[in-house]
């Protein structure tokens, strides 16, 4: 009788010869992050998957150089947005405010500040999600709360997505409009090269926020996505090159189940 062949790697045998096991512990690397711990250095995903620290580097290399992983402070790792590509059919079944939780959570713990999502109601922005950091600096903002949308970053991200011949109706009091007019036109015109726009302490003095339209299928402005904080904590200049363009990423890859 013939003797079956075991296949083997580093570890030992492997008794599926058809089982691709660099793919499974690239996998197995992905399932160790949650909403609790949404960073790992490779020392940490080591322990939790029981394999050499050797091992896990070269898989998390891999895996940063495919755009699946990406390195934030202090060496430490977390799923790459392109992650979400992977998941559209079931994370589509999904109310979008759950789904964006996690990444929300992610940036306001990052940046030291707040993230949330919101929907027009009236003149008003009404949060639909909202996740803090564990900074004291921050709105006191929660689900269902609503901000103008003339003098909130939620609501210039909602203008800015909108024809502009319809921005002063959805304002609001024109007064107010009147007010906040030359900001707003800025930060439109910004919005167009950048992506995303910034409203630096319009709704509060002292308190720096970047935010970004997510579009329907229909053309129009269906939520709108933020992060902020005090400008103590959160320059202007942050927002510009890294909070803006991560909220811009996250609403481009949000297009697809708005």
């Amino acid at each position: 009788m013939a003797r079956m062949e075991v296949a083997t790697d580093e570890n030992g045998p492997v008794t599926d010869r058809h089982f691709v096991a660099a793919l499974g512990r690239g996998l197995d690397i992905l399932n160790c992050f949650d909403t609790i711990r949404p960073s790992l250095n490779v020392s940490e995903i080591a322990v939790l998957l029981g394999l050499p620290q050797p091992t896990v580097w070269r898989l998390c290399h891999t895996m940063l150089s495919s755009g699946h992983l990406e390195a934030g402070e202090n060496g430490r790792l977390r799923p790459a947005l392109a992650v979400l590509r992977l998941g559209y059919a079931t994370l589509s079944e999904l109310p979008i405010a759950e789904l964006v939780r996690p990444y929300l959570q992610e940036l306001a713990d990052r940046f030291r500040g707040a993230a949330g999502m919101a929907v027009r109601d009236g003149t008003d922005m009404r949060f639909v999600q909202r996740c803090e950091s564990d900074s004291q600096l921050v709105l006191n903002l929660r689900v269902g709360s609503r901000v103008q949308i003339a003098t909130s970053a939620m609501g210039w991200a909602y203008l800015a997505g909108l024809p502009a011949a319809a921005r002063a109706e959805a304002a609001g009091e024109p007064a107010v409009w009147q007010s906040v007019k030359p900001a707003i036109r800025k930060a439109v015109a910004a919005f167009v090269s950048d992506g995303f726009i910034i409203n630096p302490g319009v709704l509060h003095p002292g308190y720096n926020t970047a935010a970004v339209p997510v579009m329907g299928a229909n053309g129009q402005p269906q939520y709108t996505l933020n992060c902020g904080g005090a400008a103590s904590v959160l320059s202007v200049q942050q927002l510009q090159t890294e909070v803006g363009p991560r909220l811009r990423a996250l609403a481009g890859l949000l297009v697809a189940v708005a």
